[in-house]
């Protein structure tokens, strides 16, 4: 039995720059005045039970008098291309202007398309009509369940939703092709633009299987008659959980001739996110959006299991570590950073937590818990949670209530902890004759603090294992040494070892190895570790083939390089060399794409190397070895934006990518304004300005500063609403601030950008740590 709630009964008769809409909506009881979120609308009229009532509006809010429980709203609202709300998303195909319209709702963009309760915990049926030109296709949530010619336009009428929330509904018209499959008695389809649907074979596929293991997982089956995956033109996210009606960026989506196995990775990663959403996130909501980590944690932990049970050859779990984990355990040993769950006060707030904390740190943190729970236990928990919750909203205390139930274990109390304190613990290992001196303080990269957590602690040592809860400041441990603390990696702390050589030696696993060598990164930049010391553990794992291990030394050693290529270019050189002949010789479905990465990397510092790539014709190279080859373009090629401008004129959008980051390492100041000046042109899709973020490491940082400040308003244009900026700035700021800090601070201090500050304070805070740490290295000198 689904439970009562509201009911929108929503019209839309849509053109190409401006729509007319008309939304009734049952509110249930009976009130004196309502209040409905609507921005930018042109309100026509609005009425109670059929009479005609006067209004306030005010931009934001509409607020209506009266009695009854029916509600109507007429309004007008122009199409724009802010890629939120409602837009439009414009291409060219066979030298024609086509376009396509699209939603993007979360988190509150809803607003921006019809008046409505736009908040997550008001969850309503939407009957939904549109009026769209006779030539275009029109997908909602639900099936069409009626479809009426009508001259030049045809009316579409969509099958009732069942109850959800605002945000994920979905409109999209278009001239789409479709793909069409079947798992069971659901529907499937690719659905595409310009005739590319055939591309979307292998997501079909992955769709199929991944809807089955899904299904075992959760004890509950997907609850829709159809599932369409979308690709759209323009799209600010890789994609978006619309229950029932997926929107995808065409690369997430779609595979190209020759696309190499990052591709196929990141098409099947991103499609197995967003379906572990139609369960979590969809069927069971977040009360709020300061638990919008429930969705996001959740859907990246799970879509990792069930990858790699699709796929266990490609070592999903390397991926999870070396990204979810690290990544989110570098934003979290900020000061600036947040609480998994955030108090969400201001609205410009929620579209900045969409973050690595939200989706990394939870996850890691579920991937914690569930090794302290056991698996089987943890797995019940969620199948009690999602039974117990469906087609409402939830909050994170009644997933713990759930998970404590089947477990039996102390889950609301250790969740609670870790998931409304900012930041995660550093344990430092003191020796003692007796054993070992255990403490904990909060890390953080400029200066450890007082703090504590419930901790679940593994320890390996020369006597054997154990694991303990460690809750209080220190604990004194009767262990033998050599020792090694977070066996296999599993919990989301850091250590801090006396001896570092020991420690590595001590590492029984892959997995002990990789957390060795991110907890020795993150001494490093916090000035506990000198450069030395640091290349000198680094050096000894270049030999070693092992994914997990090569993807995050790779990473690290590329992050250092830009702040002293003195300092760095050596190892970076020897490591990707070395790991370049080792995946090189590998065959598998893994190998090419890590040599790939690592061809990449040597193309930086190694010009014989990549002036052999600039020789290879660009399209007889594998997929994934083509952004080492646009690379090498820019560094090591005559006239190199123009090469690349050509060359991005007819590629696919997948290589158009990979072409945008070579531009965005120009080394020429002349070619590099232009290539520059060539992200603001009509050429390069909205979606794709983000890759102007890898400008930041170019040597002529004081150019792309320039280009920065100079475009910045702009910027906020184009992602309005979408939360990319924040993630934009604290990407770019902590490079292209070196040498211009305090001009950089006061940019900052003199603008006002609310939607913005998070990600603006993260960024100024790792440009400290950044500064810092290129001052020590410039003190080093010859002693590395």
């Amino acid at each position: 039995m689904l439970p009562s709630t509201l009911a929108y009964d929503v019209f839309l008769e849509l053109y190409k720059d401006h729509y007319l809409g008309k939304v009734s909506v049952d509110i249930g009881d009976e009130v004196e005045r309502v209040r409905l979120d609507a921005v930018g609308m042109n309100v026509l009229s609005v009425r109670r039970d059929g009479k005609e009532q006067a209004f306030s509006y005010d931009g934001k809010h509409l607020e209506v008098g009266g009695s009854g429980r029916s509600l109507e709203v007429s309004f007008k609202r122009d199409i724009g291309n802010s890629l939120m709300g409602l837009y439009r998303a414009d291409y060219i195909e066979d030298g024609k202007e086509h376009y396509v319209l699209s939603t993007q709702l979360e988190p509150n963009g809803a607003r921006m398309v019809f008046p409505c309760f736009d908040v997550p915990n008001r969850k309503a049926r939407f009957r939904l009509k549109l009026r769209v030109p006779a030539g275009l296709e029109a997908i909602s949530n639900m099936p069409a369940v009626d479809v009426r010619e009508e001259g030049s336009t045809k009316l579409v009428t969509f099958a009732e939703t069942p109850p959800m929330s605002t945000y994920l509904l979905y409109v999209g018209v278009g001239e789409f092709t479709y793909l069409k499959g079947r798992y069971r008695d659901v529907d499937l389809s690719v659905a595409a633009y310009g005739g590319r649907a055939e591309r979307g074979a292998f997501a079909l596929d992955v769709a199929a299987r991944a809807l089955e293991v899904y299904e075992e997982y959760f004890g509950v089956p997907y609850m829709l008659p159809k599932l369409d995956l979308i690709a759209v033109p323009e799209f600010a996210m890789g994609a978006m959980e619309n229950w029932g009606a997926i929107t995808f960026r065409e690369q997430s989506l779609l595979l190209e001739e020759g696309s190499g196995e990052a591709a196929k990775r990141r098409v099947a990663s991103t499609l197995v996110h967003e379906l572990a959403h139609q369960w979590f996130g969809d069927l069971v909501t977040m009360n709020w959006w300061d638990d919008l980590w429930l969705n996001e944690s959740f859907a990246t932990f799970l879509s990792y299991k069930v990858l790699d049970r699709l796929f266990p050859s490609w070592d999903m779990w390397s991926d999870f570590l070396s990204s979810e984990t690290s990544e989110s355990l570098a934003e979290d040993s900020l000061r600036s950073t947040h609480p998994i769950h955030v108090n969400v006060v201001d609205e410009d707030e929620i579209e900045q937590i969409f973050d690595s904390i939200s989706y990394g740190k939870g996850a890691s943190v579920l991937r914690m818990i569930e090794a302290y729970v056991g698996e089987d236990a943890f797995k019940r928990g969620l199948n009690v949670y999602l039974k117990e919750h469906s087609y409402s909203n939830a909050s994170a205390s009644d997933l713990w209530n759930s998970l404590e139930a089947t477990s039996k274990k102390p889950v609301s109390k250790i969740m609670s902890a870790w998931v409304e304190r900012p930041g995660h613990p550093v344990l430092e290992v003191r020796s003692k004759e007796s054993g070992i001196v255990l403490s904990q303080r909060r890390f953080s990269y400029l200066g450890d603090l007082a703090a504590t957590w419930p901790v679940p602690v593994s320890y390996c040592s020369s006597g054997g294992s154990g694991e303990l809860l460690l809750e209080e400041p220190s604990r004194e441990l009767s262990v033998s040494r050599p020792l090694k603390l977070n066996c296999d990696g599993v919990g989301y702390y850091r250590v801090s070892y006396e001896n570092w050589d020991e420690a590595f030696g001590s590492c029984k696993t892959r997995n002990d190895v990789w957390n060795a060598l991110v907890d020795a990164y993150a001494r490093l930049l916090a000035g506990g570790l000198d450069a030395s010391q640091y290349l000198s553990l680094l050096s000894e794992l270049r030999l070693k083939k092992d994914q997990l291990i090569f993807l995050e030394a790779s990473g690290q050693i590329a992050s250092l390089y830009p702040l002293s290529h003195s300092a760095f270019s050596s190892e970076m050189k020897q490591f990707h060399s070395a790991q370049l002949s080792i995946w090189s010789s590998e065959k598998g479905e893994n190998a090419s794409f890590l040599a790939a990465l690592a061809a990449r990397r040597l193309a930086l510092v190694d010009a014989d190397f990549g002036r052999s790539l600039v020789e290879r014709p660009f399209g007889t190279l594998d997929g994934d070895m083509r952004y080492a080859a646009a690379l090498s373009l820019a560094l090591y090629s005559d006239d190199p934006f123009e090469r690349l401008r050509e060359m991005y004129a007819r590629s696919g959008a997948d290589d158009r990518v990979k072409l945008l980051y070579g531009m965005t390492q120009i080394r020429s100041r002349e070619a590099l304004e232009r290539a520059l000046q060539f992200f603001k042109s009509s050429d390069v899709r909205r979606q794709d300005l983000v890759q102007i973020a890898s400008a930041s490491t170019n040597p002529n940082g004081d150019l792309v500063w320039n280009w920065f400040t100079d475009n910045f308003q702009w910027l906020r244009e184009v992602f309005q609403g979408s939360g990319i900026l924040p993630r934009l700035i604290s990407r770019m700021v902590p490079y292209i601030g070196l040498g211009r800090e305090d001009q950089v601070k006061r940019f900052f201090q003199e603008i006002q950008a609310p939607e913005a500050s998070m990600g603006i304070r993260s960024g100024l805070e790792m440009l400290e740590v950044y500064s810092r740490l290129k001052l020590s290295l410039a003190a080093a000198g010859s002693r590395l």
